[in-house]
Protein backbone atom coordinates (compact mmCIF):
# COMPACT_ATOMS: atom_id res chain seq x y z
CA UNK A 1 0.00 0.00 0.00
CA UNK A 2 3.17 2.61 0.29
CA UNK A 3 4.21 4.50 -2.62
CA UNK A 4 7.10 3.26 -4.74
CA UNK A 5 9.38 4.89 -7.00
CA UNK A 6 10.60 3.51 -10.20
CA UNK A 7 14.24 1.80 -9.35
CA UNK A 8 16.10 2.94 -12.57
CA UNK A 9 18.61 0.24 -10.69
CA UNK A 10 19.81 2.57 -8.10
CA UNK A 11 18.67 1.89 -4.50
CA UNK A 12 16.73 5.07 -2.79
CA UNK A 13 17.95 4.70 0.63
CA UNK A 14 21.96 3.44 0.64
CA UNK A 15 22.62 3.21 4.34
CA UNK A 16 20.82 3.85 7.78
CA UNK A 17 22.68 4.09 10.76
CA UNK A 18 20.82 4.74 14.47
CA UNK A 19 23.06 6.58 16.44
CA UNK A 20 23.00 8.35 19.67
CA UNK A 21 23.62 11.47 20.40
CA UNK A 22 27.09 11.29 21.25
CA UNK A 23 28.07 9.81 17.64
CA UNK A 24 28.04 6.70 18.79
CA UNK A 25 26.84 4.00 16.11
CA UNK A 26 24.39 1.81 17.54
CA UNK A 27 22.94 -0.13 14.24
CA UNK A 28 23.73 0.20 10.73
CA UNK A 29 22.11 -1.14 7.53
CA UNK A 30 23.33 -1.66 3.90
CA UNK A 31 21.48 -1.95 0.48
CA UNK A 32 24.26 -0.96 -1.80
CA UNK A 33 27.29 -1.61 -0.99
CA UNK A 34 28.74 -1.25 2.79
CA UNK A 35 29.46 2.86 3.71
CA UNK A 36 32.43 3.15 6.19
CA UNK A 37 31.22 4.84 9.80
CA UNK A 38 33.44 7.11 8.98
CA UNK A 39 30.28 8.69 7.19
CA UNK A 40 28.42 9.15 10.13
CA UNK A 41 31.38 10.56 11.74
CA UNK A 42 31.22 13.16 9.28
CA UNK A 43 27.92 14.01 9.05
CA UNK A 44 28.32 14.12 13.02
CA UNK A 45 30.79 16.30 13.38
CA UNK A 46 29.94 18.32 10.92
CA UNK A 47 26.68 18.97 11.44
CA UNK A 48 25.55 17.69 15.03
CA UNK A 49 28.31 19.38 16.91
CA UNK A 50 28.26 22.65 15.76
CA UNK A 51 24.79 23.17 16.86
CA UNK A 52 23.55 23.45 20.56
CA UNK A 53 20.90 20.61 20.47
CA UNK A 54 20.94 17.94 18.04
CA UNK A 55 17.03 18.92 17.66
CA UNK A 56 19.25 22.10 15.92
CA UNK A 57 20.66 20.21 12.98
CA UNK A 58 18.36 20.37 9.91
CA UNK A 59 16.59 17.27 8.17
CA UNK A 60 17.87 17.52 4.74
CA UNK A 61 21.95 18.51 4.63
CA UNK A 62 24.23 17.45 1.79
CA UNK A 63 28.33 16.91 2.07
CA UNK A 64 30.48 15.94 -0.69
CA UNK A 65 28.83 13.59 -2.76
CA UNK A 66 26.26 12.26 -0.03
CA UNK A 67 22.56 13.36 1.06
CA UNK A 68 21.91 13.27 4.74
CA UNK A 69 17.91 12.85 5.81
CA UNK A 70 17.97 12.55 9.74
CA UNK A 71 15.24 12.23 12.33
CA UNK A 72 16.05 13.07 15.88
CA UNK A 73 13.81 10.54 18.32
CA UNK A 74 14.14 10.02 22.14
CA UNK A 75 17.98 10.75 22.07
CA UNK A 76 18.31 8.74 19.25
CA UNK A 77 19.62 10.24 15.35
CA UNK A 78 17.86 7.89 12.65
CA UNK A 79 20.31 8.91 9.90
CA UNK A 80 19.30 7.76 5.86
CA UNK A 81 22.46 8.21 3.49
CA UNK A 82 21.72 8.81 -0.26
CA UNK A 83 23.93 8.66 -3.27
CA UNK A 84 21.49 9.16 -5.71
CA UNK A 85 18.80 11.52 -6.30
CA UNK A 86 15.38 10.77 -5.03
CA UNK A 87 12.38 12.45 -3.21
CA UNK A 88 13.60 12.99 0.43
CA UNK A 89 10.20 13.91 1.81
CA UNK A 90 9.49 10.05 1.06
CA UNK A 91 12.82 8.98 2.81
CA UNK A 92 11.88 11.63 5.64
CA UNK A 93 8.31 9.57 5.86
CA UNK A 94 10.36 6.08 5.26
CA UNK A 95 12.08 6.80 8.72
CA UNK A 96 8.88 8.00 10.25
CA UNK A 97 7.70 4.51 9.86
CA UNK A 98 10.81 2.71 10.84
CA UNK A 99 10.47 4.40 14.26
CA UNK A 100 7.06 3.72 14.64
CA UNK A 101 7.48 0.43 13.79
CA UNK A 102 10.28 0.01 16.45
CA UNK A 103 7.81 2.02 18.79
CA UNK A 104 5.57 -0.31 18.02
CA UNK A 105 7.80 -3.97 18.96
CA UNK A 106 10.12 -1.97 21.98
CA UNK A 107 7.63 -0.09 23.73
CA UNK A 108 10.41 2.68 24.30
CA UNK A 109 13.31 3.07 21.60
CA UNK A 110 16.48 3.39 23.31
CA UNK A 111 19.88 2.47 22.64
CA UNK A 112 19.48 0.08 25.64
CA UNK A 113 16.19 -1.67 24.21
CA UNK A 114 18.19 -1.25 20.63
CA UNK A 115 21.52 -3.28 22.08
CA UNK A 116 18.83 -5.34 23.97
CA UNK A 117 16.74 -6.25 20.70
CA UNK A 118 19.54 -6.01 18.62
CA UNK A 119 18.36 -9.03 15.64
CA UNK A 120 15.04 -8.21 15.98
CA UNK A 121 15.60 -5.02 15.01
CA UNK A 122 17.45 -6.14 11.84
CA UNK A 123 15.03 -8.53 11.08
CA UNK A 124 12.89 -5.62 10.75
CA UNK A 125 14.78 -3.74 8.34
CA UNK A 126 14.89 -6.42 6.21
CA UNK A 127 11.24 -6.51 6.63
CA UNK A 128 10.58 -3.21 5.36
CA UNK A 129 13.13 -1.83 3.26
CA UNK A 130 14.26 -3.86 0.00
CA UNK A 131 17.41 -2.63 -2.12
CA UNK A 132 16.55 0.82 0.37
CA UNK A 133 12.33 0.81 -1.24
CA UNK A 134 10.02 0.63 1.24
CA UNK A 135 7.98 -2.42 1.42
CA UNK A 136 5.33 -3.29 4.06
CA UNK A 137 5.00 -1.21 7.24
CA UNK A 138 1.94 -3.39 8.34
CA UNK A 139 2.40 -4.21 11.86
CA UNK A 140 -0.22 -7.14 11.67
CA UNK A 141 1.81 -8.71 9.44
CA UNK A 142 4.96 -7.68 10.60
CA UNK A 143 4.36 -8.88 13.55
CA UNK A 144 3.49 -12.44 11.95
CA UNK A 145 6.82 -12.86 9.95
CA UNK A 146 8.93 -11.05 12.79
CA UNK A 147 7.47 -12.27 16.08
CA UNK A 148 7.58 -8.81 18.81
CA UNK A 149 10.82 -10.03 21.56
CA UNK A 150 8.39 -10.92 24.27
CA UNK A 151 6.03 -13.39 21.49
CA UNK A 152 9.41 -14.63 20.62
CA UNK A 153 10.46 -16.14 23.94
CA UNK A 154 7.32 -17.86 24.51
CA UNK A 155 7.57 -19.20 21.23
CA UNK A 156 11.81 -20.26 22.02
CA UNK A 157 10.00 -22.02 25.04
CA UNK A 158 6.82 -23.75 23.23
CA UNK A 159 8.43 -24.46 19.87
CA UNK A 160 11.94 -25.20 20.20
CA UNK A 161 12.16 -27.32 17.29
CA UNK A 162 10.68 -24.59 14.70
CA UNK A 163 12.33 -21.29 13.47
CA UNK A 164 9.05 -19.01 14.24
CA UNK A 165 5.37 -18.89 13.51
CA UNK A 166 3.56 -20.50 10.75
CA UNK A 167 2.29 -17.70 8.70
CA UNK A 168 -0.43 -18.59 5.62
CA UNK A 169 -0.52 -16.15 3.53
CA UNK A 170 -0.83 -17.96 -0.20
CA UNK A 171 -4.60 -18.42 0.32
CA UNK A 172 -5.18 -15.34 1.60
CA UNK A 173 -6.77 -12.67 -0.97
CA UNK A 174 -5.76 -9.27 0.79
CA UNK A 175 -1.83 -8.90 1.59
CA UNK A 176 -2.67 -7.26 4.81
CA UNK A 177 -4.75 -10.35 6.65
CA UNK A 178 -3.29 -13.91 6.79
CA UNK A 179 -6.21 -16.46 5.92
CA UNK A 180 -7.69 -18.54 8.33
CA UNK A 181 -7.87 -15.69 11.21
CA UNK A 182 -10.39 -17.32 14.11
CA UNK A 183 -11.81 -16.11 16.66
CA UNK A 184 -14.06 -17.51 19.82
CA UNK A 185 -15.95 -13.95 20.38
CA UNK A 186 -15.90 -11.45 17.29
CA UNK A 187 -15.45 -7.79 17.64
CA UNK A 188 -14.58 -4.38 16.20
CA UNK A 189 -13.81 -1.11 17.58
CA UNK A 190 -13.24 2.34 15.89
CA UNK A 191 -11.53 5.19 17.93
CA UNK A 192 -12.53 8.80 16.38
CA UNK A 193 -9.49 11.08 17.77
CA UNK A 194 -9.74 14.63 16.68
CA UNK A 195 -6.56 17.27 17.41
CA UNK A 196 -7.45 20.84 17.02
CA UNK A 197 -4.40 23.04 15.91
CA UNK A 198 -5.30 27.04 16.61
CA UNK A 199 -3.93 30.40 17.42
CA UNK A 200 -5.77 32.58 19.65
CA UNK A 201 -5.42 36.15 20.70
CA UNK A 202 -4.87 37.29 24.38
CA UNK A 203 -8.42 38.44 24.45
CA UNK A 204 -9.38 34.86 23.22
CA UNK A 205 -10.66 35.65 19.71
CA UNK A 206 -9.29 32.86 17.18
CA UNK A 207 -7.21 34.05 14.71
CA UNK A 208 -6.61 29.98 13.15
CA UNK A 209 -7.96 26.83 13.35
CA UNK A 210 -7.90 23.66 11.93
CA UNK A 211 -8.87 19.72 12.51
CA UNK A 212 -7.02 17.18 12.00
CA UNK A 213 -8.46 13.83 12.76
CA UNK A 214 -7.74 9.62 12.54
CA UNK A 215 -10.12 6.83 13.03
CA UNK A 216 -7.82 4.03 14.91
CA UNK A 217 -9.92 0.24 14.56
CA UNK A 218 -8.82 -2.40 16.31
CA UNK A 219 -10.58 -5.53 14.58
CA UNK A 220 -10.71 -9.01 16.34
CA UNK A 221 -13.14 -10.81 13.63
CA UNK A 222 -12.89 -14.38 12.22
CA UNK A 223 -12.64 -14.99 8.38
CA UNK A 224 -12.41 -12.50 5.75
CA UNK A 225 -15.31 -9.93 6.66
CA UNK A 226 -16.27 -7.13 4.66
CA UNK A 227 -16.98 -4.51 6.87
CA UNK A 228 -19.22 -1.08 5.31
CA UNK A 229 -18.81 2.12 7.48
CA UNK A 230 -21.58 4.70 7.46
CA UNK A 231 -21.13 8.16 8.49
CA UNK A 232 -22.98 11.47 10.35
CA UNK A 233 -21.15 14.61 9.11
CA UNK A 234 -18.84 13.23 6.66
CA UNK A 235 -19.49 16.39 4.80
CA UNK A 236 -16.23 17.57 6.69
CA UNK A 237 -14.04 15.31 5.10
CA UNK A 238 -11.30 17.22 3.27
CA UNK A 239 -7.64 16.13 2.69
CA UNK A 240 -7.64 12.39 3.55
CA UNK A 241 -5.10 9.06 3.49
CA UNK A 242 -6.18 5.45 3.93
CA UNK A 243 -5.10 2.23 4.87
CA UNK A 244 -4.62 0.39 2.05
CA UNK A 245 -7.44 -1.81 3.08
CA UNK A 246 -10.00 0.96 1.94
CA UNK A 247 -12.07 0.29 -1.40
CA UNK A 248 -11.57 4.10 -2.82
CA UNK A 249 -13.79 3.71 -5.48
CA UNK A 250 -16.90 3.19 -2.98
CA UNK A 251 -15.82 6.20 -0.64
CA UNK A 252 -15.59 8.39 -3.84
CA UNK A 253 -19.28 7.45 -4.42
CA UNK A 254 -20.77 7.08 -1.13
CA UNK A 255 -18.50 8.79 1.47
CA UNK A 256 -18.69 5.34 3.33
CA UNK A 257 -15.70 2.83 3.90
CA UNK A 258 -16.03 -0.76 2.73
CA UNK A 259 -13.18 -2.89 3.41
CA UNK A 260 -11.68 -6.14 4.77
CA UNK A 261 -9.65 -5.36 7.93
CA UNK A 262 -6.15 -6.38 9.05
CA UNK A 263 -6.17 -8.93 11.89
CA UNK A 264 -5.50 -6.09 15.56
CA UNK A 265 -5.27 -3.00 15.50
CA UNK A 266 -4.70 -0.42 12.96
CA UNK A 267 -5.33 3.23 11.83
CA UNK A 268 -8.33 2.98 9.24
CA UNK A 269 -8.05 6.50 7.58
CA UNK A 270 -6.80 9.63 8.48
CA UNK A 271 -8.19 13.55 7.25
CA UNK A 272 -8.11 17.24 7.37
CA UNK A 273 -11.63 18.84 8.60
CA UNK A 274 -13.34 21.63 6.06
CA UNK A 275 -12.37 24.86 7.28
CA UNK A 276 -14.45 27.04 4.90
CA UNK A 277 -17.12 29.18 6.72
CA UNK A 278 -16.47 26.83 9.82
CA UNK A 279 -14.06 28.25 13.52
CA UNK A 280 -13.62 25.26 14.98
CA UNK A 281 -12.86 26.12 19.22
CA UNK A 282 -12.02 24.79 22.38
CA UNK A 283 -15.11 24.87 24.87
CA UNK A 284 -13.11 27.16 27.34
CA UNK A 285 -11.33 30.11 28.00
CA UNK A 286 -7.80 31.04 29.11
CA UNK A 287 -6.75 34.65 29.18
CA UNK A 288 -3.26 35.16 30.28
CA UNK A 289 -1.57 38.55 31.15
CA UNK A 290 2.04 38.61 31.04
CA UNK A 291 3.92 41.75 31.68
CA UNK A 292 7.58 42.95 32.48
CA UNK A 293 9.17 45.90 34.30
CA UNK A 294 12.52 46.27 35.98
CA UNK A 295 14.09 43.58 37.81
CA UNK A 296 11.26 41.22 37.53
CA UNK A 297 6.86 40.71 36.17
CA UNK A 298 4.22 39.08 36.90
CA UNK A 299 2.06 36.46 35.06
CA UNK A 300 -1.93 36.19 35.38
CA UNK A 301 -3.70 33.43 33.73
CA UNK A 302 -7.57 32.77 34.41
CA UNK A 303 -9.43 29.77 32.76
CA UNK A 304 -13.07 28.24 32.93
CA UNK A 305 -16.08 26.79 30.72
CA UNK A 306 -17.58 28.73 28.13
CA UNK A 307 -20.85 29.68 29.54
CA UNK A 308 -20.00 27.60 32.56
CA UNK A 309 -20.47 24.49 30.77
CA UNK A 310 -23.90 25.04 29.98
CA UNK A 311 -24.94 22.39 27.70
CA UNK A 312 -21.69 20.65 28.23
CA UNK A 313 -22.69 16.47 29.28
CA UNK A 314 -21.12 15.00 32.13
CA UNK A 315 -19.59 12.78 30.15
CA UNK A 316 -17.72 15.48 27.75
CA UNK A 317 -15.83 16.96 30.69
CA UNK A 318 -12.27 18.47 29.64
CA UNK A 319 -9.60 16.66 31.20
CA UNK A 320 -5.82 16.80 31.21
CA UNK A 321 -5.86 20.41 31.22
CA UNK A 322 -1.95 21.93 31.06
CA UNK A 323 -0.60 25.73 30.39
CA UNK A 324 2.34 26.08 29.62
CA UNK A 325 4.18 29.30 29.81
CA UNK A 326 7.62 30.05 28.20
CA UNK A 327 9.44 32.78 30.20
CA UNK A 328 12.91 34.60 28.83
CA UNK A 329 16.00 33.08 29.50
CA UNK A 330 17.20 35.88 32.05
CA UNK A 331 14.58 35.02 34.49
CA UNK A 332 16.13 33.24 37.41
CA UNK A 333 12.84 32.30 39.71
CA UNK A 334 9.49 32.41 40.56
CA UNK A 335 7.17 32.13 43.10
CA UNK A 336 3.68 30.54 41.72
CA UNK A 337 0.14 30.66 43.23
CA UNK A 338 -3.17 28.46 42.16
CA UNK A 339 -6.62 27.99 43.08
CA UNK A 340 -6.73 24.55 41.73
CA UNK A 341 -4.22 21.71 40.63
CA UNK A 342 -0.20 22.22 40.65
CA UNK A 343 1.93 24.51 39.36
CA UNK A 344 6.02 24.53 39.40
CA UNK A 345 8.59 26.87 37.72
CA UNK A 346 10.56 24.16 35.42
CA UNK A 347 14.21 25.49 35.75
CA UNK A 348 16.11 23.69 32.85
CA UNK A 349 13.16 25.38 30.22
CA UNK A 350 12.75 28.33 32.04
CA UNK A 351 8.74 27.54 31.69
CA UNK A 352 5.87 27.91 33.95
CA UNK A 353 3.82 24.50 33.64
CA UNK A 354 0.40 24.54 35.09
CA UNK A 355 -1.45 21.02 35.56
CA UNK A 356 -5.21 22.23 35.96
CA UNK A 357 -6.52 19.24 35.34
CA UNK A 358 -10.07 18.82 35.01
CA UNK A 359 -12.74 21.77 34.13
CA UNK A 360 -15.95 21.74 36.52
CA UNK A 361 -19.01 23.02 35.79
CA UNK A 362 -20.60 25.44 37.68
CA UNK A 363 -17.24 26.29 39.92
CA UNK A 364 -14.87 29.06 40.45
CA UNK A 365 -12.66 29.67 37.08
CA UNK A 366 -9.25 28.54 38.38
CA UNK A 367 -6.58 31.18 38.65
CA UNK A 368 -2.85 31.44 38.51
CA UNK A 369 -0.74 34.15 39.70
CA UNK A 370 3.32 34.52 39.41
CA UNK A 371 5.85 36.83 40.20
CA UNK A 372 8.64 36.19 38.02
CA UNK A 373 12.31 37.31 39.18
CA UNK A 374 14.56 38.74 36.05
CA UNK A 375 18.62 38.93 37.13
CA UNK A 376 19.83 41.76 38.16
CA UNK A 377 22.60 42.32 35.43
CA UNK A 378 19.90 41.52 32.98
CA UNK A 379 17.37 43.92 30.67
CA UNK A 380 13.89 44.41 30.67
CA UNK A 381 12.55 41.62 28.37
CA UNK A 382 10.53 43.17 25.72
CA UNK A 383 9.20 39.92 23.85
CA UNK A 384 6.05 38.79 26.01
CA UNK A 385 5.81 34.73 24.75
CA UNK A 386 2.74 32.60 23.72
CA UNK A 387 0.85 30.10 26.33
CA UNK A 388 0.98 26.58 25.31
CA UNK A 389 -2.15 24.62 26.19
CA UNK A 390 -3.03 21.24 26.17
CA UNK A 391 -6.29 19.06 27.38
CA UNK A 392 -8.44 16.27 26.29
CA UNK A 393 -12.46 15.70 25.93
CA UNK A 394 -14.00 12.54 25.63
CA UNK A 395 -17.27 11.52 24.02
CA UNK A 396 -16.95 14.59 21.48
CA UNK A 397 -15.40 15.50 18.42
CA UNK A 398 -14.75 18.89 17.16
CA UNK A 399 -16.10 18.29 14.03
CA UNK A 400 -19.41 16.46 14.90
CA UNK A 401 -18.19 13.98 12.62
CA UNK A 402 -19.77 10.06 14.00
CA UNK A 403 -20.18 6.51 13.15
CA UNK A 404 -23.71 6.18 12.10
CA UNK A 405 -23.68 2.07 10.84
CA UNK A 406 -21.36 -0.64 10.96
CA UNK A 407 -22.41 -3.91 9.18
CA UNK A 408 -20.51 -6.83 7.99
CA UNK A 409 -21.00 -9.11 5.17
CA UNK A 410 -19.30 -12.72 4.43
CA UNK A 411 -19.61 -13.96 7.55
CA UNK A 412 -22.56 -14.93 8.77
CA UNK A 413 -21.73 -14.13 12.77
CA UNK A 414 -22.88 -10.92 14.37
CA UNK A 415 -19.76 -9.43 15.59
CA UNK A 416 -19.96 -7.11 19.34
CA UNK A 417 -19.02 -3.45 17.77
CA UNK A 418 -17.90 0.02 19.69
CA UNK A 419 -17.41 2.98 19.16
CA UNK A 420 -15.47 6.42 20.87
CA UNK A 421 -14.78 9.62 20.21
CA UNK A 422 -12.13 12.20 21.78
CA UNK A 423 -10.92 15.31 21.16
CA UNK A 424 -7.78 16.79 22.16
CA UNK A 425 -5.10 19.61 21.99
CA UNK A 426 -2.48 19.59 18.86
CA UNK A 427 -1.04 23.11 18.42
CA UNK A 428 -2.64 24.95 20.83
CA UNK A 429 -1.67 28.77 21.39
CA UNK A 430 -2.39 31.60 22.96
CA UNK A 431 -1.06 35.31 22.19
CA UNK A 432 -0.67 36.91 25.45
CA UNK A 433 -0.62 40.22 26.35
Amino acid sequence: GEARVSRGGDTMINSLFIMSTGGCVIIEKHWKGKLSRNVADDFFSEFVMPCDSPKDVLPVVTHGKYVFVNILHCDLIFLAVLTSECPVMMVLEILQKVIDTLDSYLDDVTEDTLRDHFVTTYELLEEVLDDGFPMSFELNLLKDLVPPPSLSKLLDRIRPDTNGPSVNFDNSPVPWRRYGVKYANNEIFFDIVEELHTVLDNEGKVLSSEVEGKIECNAKLTGMPDVHVQFINSEIFDDVYFHPCINLQKFQQSRCLQFIPPDGSFTLMGYSAVNEGREYQAPFYVTPQIGFGDGGGRVSIMTGLRGGGLGLRDDAAITDLKITVPLPSTVDSCTIDVSQGNAMFDYSTREIVWEVGKLNKNKSSPTLTANVHVRSDAPKPTYTPPVLVSFKQSTVSFTGLKIDNVTLLNEKYRPYKGVRSMSKAGHFIIRSK
